[in-house]
């Protein structure tokens, strides 16, 4: 990224020099040995494309939008590279818990209308991705340290653990359980809600991995790749959930709605 920006620093010194676009293009490869197009340097000096895209962008104030893309990412979402690309990803059947991505990601990296949500109906998918590199090399690093942005405020918090539960809860009647194959992140979790009131049952060895499992949503069998996890909120715990922490997706939503008055 420090070689690119030079590179800029340079075309702009050139051109105040009076030298052609095909003079700094020259220019350019033989100080650097880089090869730039005109097109490149053109968008360079009228300010169309900074030499970071749009890295520059991202905002790393603790916030709820922040912490809720940590928590996808750590959960349903993916980050990927692709040749000179780092992608941030999120393939999902529910189209609010990817428009709850997509708003978020437009508040940390540029603007909501900078990213979309398309529809795959080939895959019955919702999916968002987003380029940016420092993003990128934000998220990559290992979960522990990322603990300060989660934790900076209990809207944070939250913001966390609503990801994950959009994700990776499932709710039925009065139980409502959070699965994962990450038990250390599962333990981090339960310590986090214990933080907001909320009582859960010990972490609980779910199913196997091998084992095949059907999506409700589309039907579609999938074979687990790795030991499951469970984690389950107490039902008496339920309101002060849908208090502190809660679903974006609707469908979730009510059905805690349902629970609550059944609880004594």
């Amino acid at each position: 990224m420090q070689a690119r920006s030079n590179l800029y620093d340079l075309v702009h010194s050139l051109r105040a020099r009076g030298m052609s676009y095909g003079r700094i293009q020259e220019r350019v490869s033989a100080d650097s040995g880089c090869f730039v197009s005109k097109g490149l340097i053109s968008e360079w000096l009228r300010g169309i494309h900074k030499p970071l895209g749009s890295v520059n962008e991202f905002d790393q104030t603790a916030s709820f939008e922040l912490a809720y893309v940590i928590g996808v990412v750590l959960s349903d979402g993916n980050i990927n590279v692709r040749k000179y690309d780092r992608e941030i990803l999120l393939s999902v059947t529910d189209r609010e818990y990817a428009e709850e991505f997509r708003r978020c990601l437009g508040r940390v990296v540029g603007g909501p209308s900078h990213t979309k949500v398309r529809r795959s109906d080939k895959r019955n998918r919702w999916i968002v991705q987003k380029r940016s590199i420092l993003l990128y090399q934000f998220l990559k690093r290992p979960w522990q340290s990322l603990r300060p942005w989660i934790e900076q405020e209990t809207k944070c918090t939250s913001g966390f653990l609503r990801a994950f539960y959009d994700g990776e809860g499932s709710i039925s009647g009065r139980s409502l359980i959070l699965y994962n194959t990450r038990s250390d992140i599962l333990l981090y979790i339960r310590d986090l809600l214990s933080k907001l009131n909320i009582e859960t049952t010990e972490l609980h060895f779910g199913t196997k991995a091998g084992t095949e499992l059907v999506d409700p949503l589309n039907g579609k069998t999938y074979i687990r790749n790795s030991d499951c996890f469970t984690l389950r909120i107490r039902a008496r715990s339920l309101p002060q959930f849908a208090r502190g922490v809660g679903f974006m997706i609707a469908r979730k939503q009510q059905m805690l709605g349902e629970a609550l008055p059944k609880i004594g």
